[in-house]
């Protein structure tokens, strides 16, 4: 089909659909300033952040369209009269009424600017210096309470052969499914239907941090003696980010239900609580677990002001981890629409290598960070 004749028929389409794309790019542009001045508290607004990267993936779409029906700078004056003169005053009109004004496609422009620096520069490949001195690796994985192929999920850690293991929603007491780590992992701790660690290193101090008073949530933490140098590890597991009045089943299916309970304050509080225990800490440290916090939500920022994100300094891509499609009962093709598991550290450790592994039954994706211990 000819340029020109592309063009006319863009040209055509109605009114209501012109009008959208103008919306759009209004309701994205309203929804960027509330973010970067820092807006949250309503439900929506924080609902909205947590899934911001999608709110711009339609400029994708609306962009070029915009660009194809719009009339780019100022004709010939040849070309203008020739126009005038194949128009009667009505039809020029109704052409004039076709295009799509000319500030949408500026916005957009603005829009596509912010989001390609805002959530795909993070994202893209940082060449990492490969390790020169001692390194271990870290694994955390939500295993899922409901998951019926715990074993599968044994048998990819016990390949992987991680030197520290960080598991969550793993059954109260002595789960046979997991006897093969503690055949190959000397040392263990946890917290009851919470976190549990798997450690070749030993053990020099457990403590367990409250982080939450009602209805109660606990950190653990570890020093573990590795060949000489401690190193502290906090396994934690964060609520999902609902009504603290709402009743929620874990087990069930996440859907429409748990968007219109959704209510980042619970979990806020209990990472903000976290922040102000963990800041005291004197030691190299690794946090590890299932924080239900996506790394679009607000309050990733004040995380990242007191640790570093071992995803950001070693990994490539999105590393989405939740939810896992097989897992829920859609289609595989479906990937994972939010990064809400983590390995943080501090300055004294420095990341090689992070990646997402494979599903292993859960509606969590398991994440592998190799560490390299800097030179003191």
């Amino acid at each position: 089909m000819p340029w020109s004749s592309l063009q006319a028929s863009l040209r055509r389409i109605s009114t209501p659909i012109r009008h959208l794309i103008s919306f759009y790019a209004l309701l994205v542009a309203l929804f960027t300033l509330l973010r970067l001045l820092r807006v949250s508290g309503p439900p929506l607004i924080d609902l909205a952040n947590t899934f911001a990267p999608y709110w711009f993936m339609p400029l994708v779409v609306t962009f070029p369209l915009s660009v194809i029906v719009t009339r780019g700078g100022a004709s010939p004056a040849a070309g203008a009269r020739k126009r005038l003169l194949r128009l009667s005053k009505s039809g020029a009109a109704k052409d004039a009424r076709a295009y799509p004004p000319r500030w949408s496609v500026l916005l957009q422009v603005v829009l596509i600017a912010i989001g390609l620096y805002s959530f795909a520069a993070p994202g893209m490949y940082h060449p990492v210096q490969p390790p020169t001195g001692d390194t271990f690796t870290v694994v955390t994985f939500n295993v899922q309470g409901s998951n019926r192929e715990l074993g599968l999920a044994t048998e990819w850690l016990l390949e992987t052969a991680p030197d520290v293991i960080v598991l969550q929603e793993t059954a109260r007491g002595y789960d046979q499914r997991l006897a093969p780590l503690y055949d190959v992992y000397a040392h263990e701790d946890h917290i009851e239907g919470s976190a549990r660690v798997f450690s070749r290193y030993a053990i020099l101090e457990r403590e367990i941090l409250n982080i939450e008073d009602q209805p109660g949530r606990d950190a653990l933490r570890l020093v573990l003696n590795q060949d000489g140098r401690e190193l502290a590890v906090y396994a934690l597991h964060f609520t999902l980010p609902l009504n603290p009045r709402a009743q929620f089943d874990p087990d069930a299916d996440i859907g429409l239900e748990a968007l219109l309970r959704y209510d980042e304050r619970r979990r806020n509080a209990q990472i903000r609580r976290f922040l102000e225990l963990a800041r005291g800490e004197s030691k190299p440290y690794v946090v590890a677990g299932d924080f239900n916090m996506s790394d679009a939500s607000l309050i990733y920022d004040e995380v990242t002001a007191q640790m570093r994100d071992a995803w950001r300094g070693a990994g490539a891509g999105a590393g989405r981890t939740w939810p896992v499609a097989e897992a829920i009962g859609l289609p595989r093709v479906i990937q994972p629409l939010l990064r809400i598991d983590y390995v943080w550290h501090s300055a004294a450790l420095r990341p090689v290598s992070a990646t997402v592994g494979a599903p292993i039954g859960s509606d969590h994706l398991p994440v592998t960070v190799e560490f390299e211990w800097r030179q003191s």
